[in-house]
């Protein structure tokens, strides 16, 4: 190929060198291609986008008195290969083809769409040269598939042995031959990165983590042991991203940390399933506070589950050895004299004949006048509120206006 002949043709770079994975480069390679299998000169020249004053980024100068510029690579490959000279038939098929490569080929994401594209590519390729030579149709679509094709794994080949086939034969005519090195010069490669797998990672063998889930994880003398917890979630509702983000995930980042720099990690939580939020829930369900506290327990450990985090025991408040454990320590700390009663003033329902605990009662907020706000907090102002503060205050349960009465505490 000689850089100019008067009946040859002048590409002209416009944006500078495109990356290999672009629609321009694809263009370049189409024009490339073409040029050399029907024996047609091409000198590459640049030029700017501010001194051309066009955002196109390339065009074809044709060698004619005219100078006449054609700015799509496929009409340059129509032009190259006098397509329109042949018969009827012929050339409809031939357009077919172009209108597939322009609307469904070139259409494709090269990395998110790979596998479609090459099964689209691979329906196709029986209407394509069979023979290594290299026609109008093989200039358009080995532009648009060359990338894809020449960084595809052969075990993702192999899956298309027609396509795999074609594509060989064409590296290998003369015309893709000798286009490839300019072809080459004139684009900027870019870093296919192979996916992740088990198989490529790179790592050193000497500090390489190992995490068994299944292994009970108990304290080690004369190393660091770490005991993680997390708030433990209510089960009164199903989980939300308050319990994620604020607690549960903060808590397993840490774990992962943990384990990672060695220590003898043990991250644990659970449901907490007693408290007023449950009786509430409960109630206002007409189920029990066990069936509630079934229902939600299996809701949460799904969901933490699903997120994946590295809890080592994912346990309940309600379990016999939990109940065991607890009134062992406070039957300790009664008898060692740590526990004091005191007498306080608390809101009493004569109806339900019973002390209502703060989120047993609902009323006006003696703050922004909220006429729903809990025994506890206002929701709508957010302070903090003592039961017996509430203006008009009445039981969740039945509506009555309860009493103040003075109640006894441990």
């Amino acid at each position: 190929m000689t850089n100019s002949v008067p009946l040859g043709i002048t590409l002209v770079q416009n944006l500078g060198a495109p990356a290999a994975n672009t629609a321009a480069a694809a263009g370049l390679l189409k024009v490339l291609v073409a040029a050399n299998a029907t024996d047609t000169a091409v000198e590459v020249t640049s030029t700017n986008k501010a001194a051309s004053g066009s955002k196109l980024p390339f065009w074809v100068v044709l060698g004619d008195s005219q100078q006449t510029k054609l700015y799509d690579a496929n009409a340059v490959v129509r032009f190259l290969y006098k397509t329109g000279r042949l018969a009827p038939a012929e050339h409809i098929a031939l357009e077919q083809l172009f209108e597939w490569e322009e609307k469904t080929l070139s259409l494709f994401d090269t990395e998110k769409d790979m596998n479609a594209m090459l099964a689209a590519a691979d329906n196709k390729v029986g209407q394509f040269s069979n023979d290594g030579t290299v026609g109008a149709a093989d200039a358009a679509v080995l532009g648009t598939m060359y990338f894809v094709l020449s960084n595809a794994k052969s075990s993702v080949l192999a899956a298309f042995p027609s396509l795999q086939q074609w594509f060989a034969r064409q590296i290998a005519s003369a015309a893709v031959t000798a286009a490839l090195p300019i072809y080459a010069a004139n684009i900027v490669k870019v870093l296919v990165r192979e996916e992740p797998s088990l198989n490529n990672r790179c790592f050193n063998q000497d500090v390489e983590f190992s995490y068994d889930p299944s292994k009970k994880i108990l304290p080690i003398e004369g190393v660091k042991n770490i005991l993680i917890t997390s708030a433990l979630p209510y089960v009164n509702n199903v989980p939300h991203l308050g319990n994620i983000i604020g607690s549960t995930l903060s808590a397993d980042v840490f774990a992962r940390y943990s384990r990672i720099r060695g220590n003898n990690t043990l991250f644990i939580c659970g449901t907490d399933e007693y408290g007023t939020a449950t009786e509430t829930k409960a109630l206002e369900e007409g189920v029990s506070c066990r069936e509630l506290c079934d229902k939600y327990y299996a809701v949460h450990k799904e969901a933490y589950e699903w997120f994946d985090l590295s809890f080592d025991q994912f346990g309940r408040t309600s379990t016999d050895k939990q109940t065991e454990i607890v009134q062992d320590i406070f039957h300790k700390m009664h008898a060692n004299g740590f526990i004091s009663e005191k007498t306080t003033s608390q809101l009493y329902c004569e109806k339900c004949s019973r002390f209502l605990a703060d989120r047993f009662v609902e009323g006006t907020c003696p703050r922004c006048s909220y006429e729903d706000a809990r025994g506890d907090q206002c929701d709508k102002c957010g302070n903090l509120l003592n039961a017996t503060d509430l203006i008009d205050p009445r039981c969740k349960l039945d509506g009555n206006s309860p009493i103040i009465r003075d109640s006894s505490h441990l």
